[in-house]
């Protein structure tokens, strides 16, 4: 957005950036009173900012309750993945068709970033987020890249839980997703972009497994 964010653009961020790196934890309640004081602006930005997010499913409203953020639900994690597993392959196949070979080539910094040693967990999960989206970006297509950054955030909230948790993940270079996104080869691109979201699945799911699923997630 050009110009200077809106207060209410400004409280979104704010609360989602605490949602997504968990330092609001999945049920935890949120009260817009201390949002506000720790924000520094009024209540009624924070409130319009949980109703957006309450629209993208990170925050539940409970009518005579309050507002919650989303707990985990263990179902819902394996279906993310495999929603991943059936629109990323194809954005990646668009990406190598319809990216220049700069923005393809640019995909190396991007892919460094998620094993960068001198980084920490939540910043290498972030550049995972930012590794996915950007390959959706270049499939130039933005209904498929809306959702694809919808699942890659929650992928990057479940990582950050994990990492809370004191099970953070190990990253995984991306340069075989990166080389085989240049190649243009279709069935390379697919099968690479699919057995990575596999690995990455199987690995959640080992974590989730491990002693119950996670603190502040619902099983079902």
């Amino acid at each position: 957005m050009e110009g200077q964010p809106s207060m209410v653009e400004q409280a979104y961020h704010a609360l989602k950036q605490d949602i997504v790196q968990c330092r609001l934890r999945p049920g935890e309640v949120i009260v817009d009173a201390r949002l506000a004081a720790t924000y520094g602006m009024s209540k009624t930005p924070i409130r319009q900012a949980i109703n957006l997010l309450d629209r993208e499913g990170l925050v539940v409203v409970v009518p005579r309750r309050g507002t919650f953020v989303k707990s985990v639900d263990f179902t819902e994690v394996q279906d993310i993945y495999r929603l991943r597993a059936l629109l990323e392959p194809e954005a990646a196949v668009l990406a190598s068709r319809r990216a220049s070979k700069d923005e393809l080539d640019s995909l190396e910094v991007l892919s460094a970033a998620t094993v960068d040693p001198d980084a920490d967990s939540s910043a290498r999960n972030a550049a995972n987020r930012i590794l996915h989206v950007r390959v959706a970006e270049l499939a130039r297509v933005p209904i498929l890249l809306r959702t694809i950054t919808a699942l890659n955030e929650e992928i990057e909230r479940f990582l950050n839980l994990r990492k809370e948790l004191g099970r953070p993940y190990s990253a995984v270079n991306h340069g075989r997703l990166v080389d085989a996104i240049r190649s243009g080869d279709e069935a390379a691109i697919r099968e690479v972009t699919t057995s990575g979201i596999e690995r990455a699945r199987m690995h959640m799911l080992e974590s989730m497994l491990e002693g119950g699923t996670f603190e502040g997630a619902r099983a079902s």
